[in-house]
């Protein structure tokens, strides 16, 4: 990813409380030319968390485990290890937490932390 480009960060946090099996809160992500993210929980889960994202109540990623969300140091550039969202913004987007084999013993917040890359500067 080439730094002259600008980035806008927008951040989500989201709740799943104790007892339920599913959460979500939604964020209006701008339009730019890439959008990717990252989610950090508050704790480790003891069980499968999966963080998903919908726009219009159609999934554009798949629900996975928030550990597969997290920023990896894999490239030369702080967002290489971000995961690509499938949308080009200036939309609503649903980030839903999922615990698929039942409630967690304790409530787990997670942050998602959403770039967007806009127009390079140069």
């Amino acid at each position: 990813m080439n730094t002259a480009y600008k980035y806008q960060f927008k951040t989500l946090t989201v709740t799943l409380p104790v007892g339920d099996t599913q959460a979500s809160k939604n964020i209006e992500l701008p339009s730019g030319m890439q959008i990717v993210a990252a989610a950090k929980p508050s704790t480790t889960p003891g069980k499968v968390l999966n963080l998903g994202l919908f726009e219009q109540g159609q999934e554009i990623n798949t629900p996975i485990d928030v550990s597969f969300w997290r920023d990896r140091e894999i490239g030369n550039h702080f967002i290489d290890g971000f995961v690509p969202v499938n949308s080009n913004g200036s939309s609503e987007v649903e980030a839903r937490l999922i615990a698929p084999d039942g409630a967690l013993a304790a409530a787990i917040t997670v942050q998602v932390v959403f770039v967007i890359v806009q127009q390079p500067t140069c």
